[in-house]
């Protein structure tokens, strides 16, 4: 990478820190060309030839979100199914609630905005072609059904956990209520498919993380009763 590459790479990416910060100030709708130029503190021309425009930008920053989810996710490479796909669960909701504001703003964006429906599919794929490797050697180890298409399962893992993002981002969970129901659905649909140590696994797992979500529904009962939120 040469220098002028250096300088444009080492821009974008105050750009999109700046954006960052804007947004879960004051939501995408809040969020300026000129109010980030001035965060960024770079020009508003330069703005848009970085990045053509503020529906670019963010399709660019949720490239890289997306991308620093899949990285963390492609990580959890050792252990038993359970052990993976729950540290693949643990991976992609860390990332969600590490900025709650901005991620809620940039979710919901991501999964219904029309604009970003060639992303979405690339980040599915991306996600459920992981979840698919852990499926086979699942297969290979004797702790999954060998009559599952690993690919169509992950597939469908993924849907579910695409739902439950929607829920949080429309704060219809809180956050304790989000990681307890991506947990129980990552669980529930392998149980489906476990056999032997890991299906004895799942369903302890099940049963301690429904304890934690009936808990969980009672305290946002009792939140709604008093006027707050979920």
């Amino acid at each position: 990478m040469n220098l002028f590459e250096e300088h444009k790479a080492e821009r974008r990416a105050r750009i999109l820190a700046a954006a960052r910060e804007l947004i879960a100030e004051r939501g995408y709708d809040g969020l300026t060309m000129r109010d980030l130029a001035r965060a960024s503190r770079v020009s508003v021309p330069t703005l848009y030839n970085l990045f053509g425009g503020k529906q670019a930008l963010l399709l660019g920053e949720l490239e890289s979100t997306f991308a620093a989810v899949v990285a963390g996710i492609a990580t959890a490479r050792t252990g038993s199914i359970v052990d993976r796909a729950l540290a693949t669960c643990d991976a992609g909701n860390a990332d969600v609630l590490a900025v709650p504001k901005y991620s809620r703003e940039l979710i919901l964006l991501f999964l219904t905005s029309p604009d970003t429906a060639t992303l979405r599919r690339s980040s599915a794929e991306s996600y459920a072609e992981l979840m698919a490797g852990i499926l086979r050697d699942g297969q290979a180890a004797g702790e999954v059904e060998p009559w599952i298409d690993p690919l169509i399962h992950a597939r469908r893992m993924f849907a579910h956990y695409q739902l439950t993002m929607i829920e949080w981002a429309r704060g219809e969970i809180d956050a304790d209520a989000f990681r307890a129901a991506t947990r129980y659905g990552m669980c529930a649909m392998l149980l489906g498919v476990a056999r032997g140590r890991a299906h004895r696994r799942l369903a302890a797992e099940l049963r301690a993380v429904q304890t934690t979500m009936t808990g969980t529904a009672r305290r946002a009962k009792a939140r709604t009763r008093k006027g707050g939120r979920p």
